[in-house]
């Protein structure tokens, strides 16, 4: 990691992970914008779509990076940035490990060195008032762009039948009072553990562990509806009642999280994935099931099939979505298939020309396991 001498960009090898580069530039009373919590690769976030963090509700999604340095399947180094291959760089964020490996990231940093962050609970038993309180952040969000918010919805069957109602709090403006989350704090939703604390993304990134119990299963599922509480409930209600019989699974807990977006966070340059300001105010859902044991797997992979099925049908009745949208960073398996269609027809078609003009032996599609292929959409 190395910060440039006007501490707007920061350059990093493809190996770092946020925790650590949060760390570096609190340094240098700088940040990045980037993921809010988690040890995953810096990289891997940008070619997932660019990452989605705390920040992105004051300076966008999808533009971290300056640019990108990569190997060809030709083993050709080359240089992609808005002035060099440029669209080869336009193609990387949100294209996945379709087109090259990429050995070197310069980023832009954002001037942010510190903010009022807070893992928070409201409880049990609130959840009409949690779930308009998400939809009135994702409708009034962008009148507050130092203000952010994740819900993150539990159950724990093996310590409790009722549904905990946690999240995420931010605010990175001056002063100890977190303008725009009035709808998440006393009077309207008081907070019953937990506060807001001003620290550094490098203290907090820190302070967790990372590391689920050795052998942990574990899926994502992505899910995307209008800002609109009943939408909302919808999803909640569907999925919770769907998944009540895992409860006696060994080792399962699940989360649903929920998370507003404004027209700051799509309103982005140009990108593959085809987000801009239309497609918000917006609620995206990410589903993260944990469960212990090989032999559950089928099971608790039909349940979530079914339950997704369900969500999908009642919010289509409703005409409340689901929005096409795809996040690859948080899709599941089985959402391959749409994810590259989900961006529109005219950027697929680019995107294939594209991997087309990079990749003509067709090397990252056939021989580099895992992940969405462009090809293949």
């Amino acid at each position: 990691m190395a910060i440039s001498n006007d501490r707007q960009t920061v350059t990093i090898g493809a190996g770092v992970t946020w925790p650590p580069l949060y760390a570096y530039l609190d340094g240098f009373n700088v940040s990045a914008n980037g993921i809010r919590s988690g040890n995953g690769g810096v990289v891997g976030a940008i070619l997932g779509g660019g990452p989605f963090g705390f920040m992105s509700y004051e300076f966008g999604m999808s533009n971290i990076a300056r640019s990108l340095d990569c190997v060809l399947a030709d083993g050709t180094l080359v240089t992609a940035s808005t002035d060099e291959h440029p669209d080869l760089f336009w193609a990387l964020v949100g294209g996945g490990n379709n087109y090259c490996v990429v050995t070197k990231a310069v980023l832009n940093t954002v001037p942010v060195s510190s903010a009022l962050i807070g893992t928070v609970s409201w409880g049990s038993g609130v959840s009409e008032q949690y779930i308009k309180s998400v939809e009135q952040f994702a409708l009034h969000g962008a009148e507050y762009p130092k203000a952010s918010f994740e819900g993150q919805t539990r159950w724990v069957p093996s310590r409790s039948s009722e549904i905990s109602f946690d999240g995420y709090l931010w605010y990175s403006g001056e002063g100890n009072e977190p303008l725009g989350l009035e709808n998440f704090t006393a009077p309207v939703l008081p907070i019953t553990r937990g506060n807001l604390t001003r620290t550094t993304m490098g203290a907090w990134s820190n302070a967790f562990n990372y590391a689920p119990p050795l052998g942990t299963r574990a899926i994502f599922h992505w899910l995307t509806s209008p800002a609109n509480a009943t939408a909302a409930r919808i999803a909640f209600d569907t999925y919770y009642e769907s998944i009540a019989s895992l409860a006696d699974v060994e080792g399962f807990s699940t989360t649903f999280s929920m998370l507003p977006v404004t027209p700051i966070v799509t309103r982005a340059p140009e990108n593959a994935m085809g987000l801009g300001s239309d497609d918000s105010p917006a609620i995206w859902y990410v589903e993260s099931p944990l469960w212990s044991r090989p032999e559950d797997d089928a099971r608790v992979l039909e349940v979530h099939a079914e339950a997704n099925i369900k969500i999908r049908e009642n919010l289509s009745a409703a005409g409340l979505g689901p929005l096409p949208f795809m996040y690859l960073s948080d899709i599941q398996k089985s959402q391959i298939p749409e994810t590259f269609p989900s961006y529109g027809a005219e950027n697929l078609r680019k995107l294939k020309t594209i991997r087309d003009k990079y990749d003509p032996d067709r090397v990252f599609t056939e021989l580099v396991p895992g992940g969405a292929k462009v090809a293949l959409s």
